[in-house]
């Protein structure tokens, strides 16, 4: 265990190309996590391990990197660029005191970044930018601090200046070893906007002089705060400022000292490393060899590699093995303490987002970040039997693993239905099922479940007479159709008087209707919102039986259907749109114009870079929205999407959906 001080935990995000893992690789390097230089370009990369990461160059889910060096315990989190990943970047984000905004020199400050990092101030935690590329052509440093200032906020102050923009690129030096750069001023203030010392600050106020060694004592509590986004500067793949970089972090990122963790009252939990350990599951991944791995952040207490955890409402699990990870590689540890960033295996009732103690007893979960709802919907259908039988389980592990992939087995159409953030973390996820468990699968657009209702007053009947040698069978019933109240589904009324059909056969008459709604008339979606009143019938003393009624009930009420004008409900979504306010008239234009959507309402996004648009329209214009609004918005526009209620289709839509259903 080590002191809380000498703990950093340090989450790297941003935009896809920004150059995350090369830094990590490069850090990782530096510290000794490893013996050479990792490349994403030659898949060496200490962080990008799985084959898809290595077939697209990109991270695709969170590495961890752990070490000691100098007078510090090392733990680099590499995340995914891709936006649709976010929710391993959330991981990434609870489990570290510091998150670092990699910009790219050539891309500038992307949506995407301006989003990670406004989700990590959210969470509290200290932030910092890496500007990597500086020795591209055509890269300006001082526009791009502008830019930072301007998109992320006025916090962004240098903290390492570097000798030339362009090619040239070769040193930095602390911009406090600058006095006469008017950016040593804005870090002053910066820093004295969150120091506790009254006594300094009012000194600093009256005389605007601050020492090097009083600044450097109250940054990272500047940094922990969000008083000051400390910029840095440096060239991961040639190496320029990595060790001037490193250095920074060593004696100014926050530790777990300087971020209080809160408990669900809100109040500080005192990071002690007496008692019982109490930690949270943010991760979890299945080993090959392991089975169920669970990454946790521990906020109280110790954990012995002999200790069992459990959340109180499940019997406590002896641990596997308690580990810190090294990319792909483990290093067994005996203990933990508060602020550390452990792995535990063999622990199969806690999943993510769990809160878990040493104790036995019943804990109190600790405030965790909302799951992101997945955008897209795809229907598989396994290829072979073996496949079959083996797909449930499979895609539950590996839903477990990212809470953002869901996995729905519809009522409606019958469909096993994948849900995810976009078409490329499906794709993904589908790639993980055939390598892992070998499992391959066809893949659809889902069917949308529409529903059916009458529009107006009508009436059914049927009689049913079927004669075979011996006894035959004999039922007829006259109904009443009428619209009926919105979600009221299928009301039955009994209106028989004088026994025109026996009190023990009317069940029947209603099951037959109501197997018939749940069938379908015009298409196999359920008829809902209608009152059905029987009100006559006859009956056979020796051929009437329920199988009878039950089908003629069922008949009548189709012809009634049929009479009443009948028209398909389609499902209709709620939407909240993200989207860069410079984008927003293409994406209004694209709702109302091509997705039959209305717009609701507008709002601008605090940092006034963004706009939220809530709209509503139907499930099957939305279904491929991911990739147009992608389009439109060059990536950077995100939304969520949920159920709202069953609204009319109109007639032209109607008929072609029957069309579609005759065919």
């Amino acid at each position: 265990m080590r002191d809380l001080a000498s703990l950093h935990n340090i989450a790297f995000v941003g935009h896809p190309g920004s150059g995350k893992t090369t830094l990590v690789d490069a850090l990782a390097f530096e510290v000794g996590a490893s013996t050479r230089k990792g490349s994403v370009a030659d898949g060496t990369s200490i962080c990008d391990t799985e084959p898809e990461e290595q077939e697209k160059k990109h991270t695709l889910q969170n590495a961890f990197v752990s070490a000691n060096w100098g007078d510090k315990a090392w733990n680099f989190v590499d995340t995914p660029g891709y936006p649709e990943f976010q929710a391993q970047v959330q991981a990434a984000c609870y489990a570290s005191d510091l998150v670092v905004g990699v910009v790219s020199a050539t891309s500038g400050v992307t949506f995407n970044l301006r989003a990670k990092m406004r989700q990590a101030a959210e969470m509290g935690r200290g932030r910092a930018i890496v500007i990597t590329h500086l020795d591209a052509e055509n890269v300006d440093f001082d526009a791009l601090i502008e830019e930072l200032r301007s998109k992320i906020g006025k916090e962004c102050v240098p903290a390492l200046i570097p000798d030339q923009s362009g090619p040239g690129f070769s040193a930095v030096a602390r911009t406090v070893n600058h006095p006469e750069n008017s950016w040593c001023a804005r870090l002053e203030d910066r820093v004295m906007d969150a120091c506790e010392d009254e006594a300094l600050v009012g000194r600093y106020l009256e005389t605007q002089e601050l020492s090097a060694e009083e600044l450097d004592q109250h940054m990272p509590n500047a940094i922990a705060k969000g008083s000051l986004v400390p910029v840095l500067v440096c060239n991961p793949e040639s190496g320029v400022a990595v060790p001037k970089t490193l250095e920074f972090f060593q004696r100014f990122a926050p530790s777990p000292a300087t971020v209080p963790t809160l408990d669900h009252e809100g109040n500080v939990v005192e990071m002690t490393r007496e008692g019982p350990a109490l930690g949270t599951v943010f991760s979890v991944i299945s080993d090959p060899h392991l089975g169920r791995v669970c990454l946790a952040r521990l906020h109280r207490g110790t954990l012995k590699a002999s200790d069992s955890v459990g959340t109180g409402q499940h019997k406590a699990e002896k641990l596997g093995g308690l580990f810190r990870l090294v990319g792909k590689n483990r290093e067994a540890l005996e203990d933990a303490g508060p602020g550390e960033i452990i792995a535990f295996a063999k622990v199969d009732h806690l999943g993510p987002w769990e809160t878990f103690s040493s104790s036995g007893e019943e804990v109190a979960p600790m405030p965790t970040p909302a799951v992101p709802e997945p955008m897209v919907a795809m229907a598989v259908t396994p290829t072979s039997r073996s496949d079959e039988q083996k797909i449930g389980e499979s895609l539950n592990k590996l839903a477990v693993e990212d809470p953002s992939f869901q996995v729905e087995h519809t009522t409606d159409t019958h469909e096993l239905v994948l849900h995810g953030m976009s078409d490329l973390h499906l794709q993904v996820m589908l790639m993980r099922l055939q390598r892992r468990f070998g499992v391959s699968c066809e893949t659809h657009l889902p069917k949308i479940a529409f529903r059916q209702t009458i529009t107006k007053p009508a009436e059914g009947h049927c009689r049913h007479k079927k004669q075979s040698g011996g006894r035959g069978q004999f039922g007829e019933c006259f109904l009443r159709l009428r619209p009926g109240e919105s979600g009221s589904g299928i009301v039955f009324i009994d209106k028989i008087v004088g026994g025109a059909i026996p009190r023990n056969l009317i069940p029947a008459v209603e099951k037959g209707i109501r197997e018939q709604a749940a069938q379908g008339v015009l298409t196999k979606g359920e008829v809902v919102d209608v009152e059905v009143e029987v009100y006559d019938g006859k009956f056979h003393a020796v051929d009437s039986d329920e199988a009878s009624f039950k089908h003629a009930g069922a008949m009548a009420f189709k012809e009634g259907v049929l009479a009443a004008k009948p028209v398909l409900l389609e499902p209709v979504m709620d939407l909240e749109i993200h989207v860069p306010t410079d984008m927003t008239g293409t994406v209004f234009s694209d709702l109302t114009s091509h997705r039959r959507g209305h717009v609701l309402d507008q709002a601008t996004e605090e940092s006034g870079h963004g706009t939220i648009i809530k709209a509503e329209a139907p499930l099957a214009t939305m279904q491929t929205y991911f990739r147009e609004l992608k389009s439109q918005t060059a990536g950077e526009g995100s939304y969520s999407m949920r159920f709202s209620r069953y609204a009319p289709m109109p007639g032209p839509e109607q008929k072609k959906v029957l069309a579609e259903t005759a065919q």
